[in-house]
């Protein structure tokens, strides 16, 4: 005959043999403590009021690679390619900057001598361009 005891923490269900009843077991899947209840603890079966319990399904263990310590830090790139595409990054960050200052200043304060607006949406887009790449160029590896 087998006793059925089942884990407070994860909800796991075992039978284990008479001979193990008042001692603690160990749950296979979390760990916890487990006591086996003596013969006459044994709870009465309440599946035929409740009905059959709805088995879980046990989580599998993923196995993660082992990664290198690292240092918080990105190590820079002083090679010479390094530090001409930065000084590039740089460049042409403030090129969009310049370029976007001058598209609002066209916008607010260029208005043509036959009163028509000026849309500076060239220099807009330019601007969004030049401080993208140079965003690019200066923090990207």
């Amino acid at each position: 005959m087998t006793i059925s005891v089942q884990c407070e923490e994860c909800f796991q269900s075992y039978k284990v043999k008479d001979e193990r009843a008042g001692q603690t077991l160990k749950c296979k899947s979390c760990g916890s403590k487990i006591r086996v209840p003596a013969v006459e603890e044994e709870f009465e079966d309440l599946s035929a009021d409740y009905g059959e319990p709805i088995a879980q399904p046990r989580k599998k263990k993923a196995v993660k690679a082992k990664k290198k310590k690292s240092s918080s830090r990105k190590s820079l790139n002083i090679s010479a390619g390094g530090i001409v595409k930065k000084t590039f990054g740089v460049l042409s960050m403030a090129l969009g900057v310049a370029m976007l200052g001058g598209a609002i200043y066209m916008f607010f304060a260029g208005d043509e001598p036959n009163g028509k607006r000026s849309r500076p949406v060239a220099g807009l887009l330019m601007a969004s361009v030049f401080m993208g790449v140079g965003k690019k160029w200066m923090f990207d590896e």
